[in-house]
């Protein structure tokens, strides 16, 4: 059991004002679905009874000193359970329950009657030393609006007890503060509400608690978390890397899905649907991870608006993989030996590699996966952008050319290619000498040398006629473009004048060695 449960104090809880919630259809959740089984292809959920269940409500929240605490409405013998006229159901009450080796849940007892009342309780969190709480309630004259109270754990006596109960203003009356839950290092208090000012519905919020336990300012996590739907039942991971919540907008399957967002410094990042094989079209929520691959999830999959603890163990089979191609922007042409990096939200290389002869790239990531592109290739601008596993690059991306740099003595460009061991220019070559005609057409009255150069492998007899030959199919295209004549000439030096001088070179050596310079003829 310890080993299960032992890793995370987790902070996700339920609402009854949502326990009775309809299911939603999303307007097109045949495609969304789709969509997120490639985002999330090669993750799988399997999911499987918890053993607590019943016809009732049972809503899972976090742990208490090795045991888990749910919300359910059940009527337990010995304890005075109070009968709700207006949603026709008892009132939730606070259970503590045992995990076995295995995560299953059972025989529940009452979690504590220091902070139970005669209306519906709702969610709690606690500090990392688990000596101070943070609980809501609803308002006994307001139905489905709750209030946020802290206790602390009192151990002087032979019967600890929840004492020093407050109730905390953090926002006006008239709004709910809902699901709480503390990070892991107890510095920030997250919640729900529907105060105005938000996104829409209930938004997720976080404040500051200060050292001496008094909460500060809170401000809404933005738009990349919160929509014009509702989200709940924030949980941020120990790593302090990710939080994961409930909504019913975003890429949304129906109802309250699970979604996950980065936290890098201050920001979050876009939320990610933890997909098909954990959510459904109706309500799940409470998502709370004991260790890296298990935990639990409360959902309404039955659609009888009663929910169920479920736990889970998450199995990566492979990761997703994505295709792309590389050309030039304004011609379309490909463009073979670009440099690709990928990484992660937290800089983290994830994939390099360089794009084929046909400018293609193939590269894996990870499902639900937040990611960062950047392009390298000579002679152009380098790109970066961002994409995730729900919307990956498809579209061929295109890099802008850099322009030409003219000193006194020379024209510099990139290197240019030729097909191996002949004097054919490769396509991208052209995109490289066009360059130097646009050069030369801003500048009527300069002249150029053609040189070319090899490697130093093989004979001089070898490469000086290769050379030649290269030297002169770099003049023909410049002509094609219309440079007269008398503003070229060309000529091949086969190995005789490498910029590197090596005996066993290396293939980067080689690579410097082969070149065309495109001197100015003073």
């Amino acid at each position: 059991m310890r080993v299960f449960v032992k890793t995370l104090i987790a902070t996700l809880f339920l609402s009854q004002a949502l326990i009775a919630q309809e299911p939603q259809r999303v307007e097109g959740a045949d495609s969304i679905s789709n969509i997120l089984k490639n985002s999330t292809k090669g993750l799988r959920y399997v999911l499987s009874d918890s053993g607590i269940n019943s016809e009732l409500n049972e809503v899972g929240t976090t742990f208490f000193r090795n045991k888990y605490i749910i919300l359910s409405n059940k009527k337990r013998r010995h304890y005075e359970t109070t009968f709700n006229e207006e949603t026709n159901a008892f009132n939730n009450n606070l259970y503590c329950v045992d995990v076995d080796k295995d995560g299953n849940l059972s025989f529940p007892l009452l979690f504590s009657k220091d902070l139970d009342s005669k209306n519906n309780e709702g969610s709690l969190t606690f500090s990392p030393d688990q000596k101070t709480i943070f609980f809501t309630q609803e308002n006994p004259n307001k139905t489905n609006h709750y209030e946020l109270y802290s206790a602390q754990l009192d151990t002087t006596t032979n019967r600890p007890f929840w004492g020093n109960i407050k109730k905390i203003d953090l926002l006006p009356e008239n709004y709910s503060v809902e699901t709480p839950g503390i990070s892991a290092d107890g510095t920030k208090l997250y919640f729900a509400s529907d105060i105005p000012g938000g996104f829409g519905g209930f938004d997720i919020y976080v404040a500051e608690i200060n050292p001496d336990g008094t909460i500060g300012a809170y401000k809404n996590l933005g738009p990349n978390v919160n929509t014009k739907e509702d989200e709940k039942y924030p949980n941020v991971t120990p790593d302090n890397k990710h939080l994961y919540f409930s909504s019913k907008g975003h890429l949304n399957m129906g109802g309250y899905d699970v979604f996950r967002s980065s936290i890098v410094g201050d920001n979050y990042l876009q939320a990610l649907n933890l997909g098909v094989t954990l959510n459904s079209r109706r309500d799940d929520l409470a998502f709370v991870l004991v260790d890296s691959n298990k935990g639990y999830v409360s959902t309404d999959k039955s659609n009888a608006g009663n929910f169920d603890i479920l736990k889970f163990e998450i199995k990566q089979l492979e990761k997703g993989k994505t295709n792309f191609t590389i050309v030039e922007k304004k011609t379309g042409v490909a463009l073979p030996n670009a440099k690709v990096i990928i990484k992660d939200e937290f800089g983290k290389t994830i994939t390099e590699t360089i794009s084929d002869k046909d400018g293609k790239v193939n590269v894996e990531i990870n499902p639900i996966s937040y990611n960062y592109i950047t392009i390298d290739k000579e002679g152009y601008e380098p790109f970066s952008t961002n994409f995730t596993s729900e919307k990956i690059i498809t579209n061929p991306i295109e890099l802008k050319q850099a322009k030409a740099i003219v000193t006194e003595d020379a024209i510099v460009i990139e290197n240019i290619f030729f097909e191996f061991n002949k004097a054919t220019l490769l396509p991208e070559s052209e995109l490289s000498l066009n360059k130097i005609v646009e050069v030369l057409e801003q500048f009527p009255n300069m002249k150029l040398a053609l040189e070319a150069h090899t490697d130093t492998k093989g004979s001089q007899n070898y490469n000086l006629p290769l050379s030649d030959k290269r030297a002169k199919a770099a003049y023909d295209y410049l002509v094609k473009k219309g440079i007269t004549k008398d503003r070229l000439t060309s000529k091949g030096f086969g190995k005789a004048n490498p910029v590197v001088k090596c005996t066993k070179c290396t293939t980067e050596e080689d690579q410097k060695n082969r070149r065309v310079e495109f001197k100015i003829i003073k």
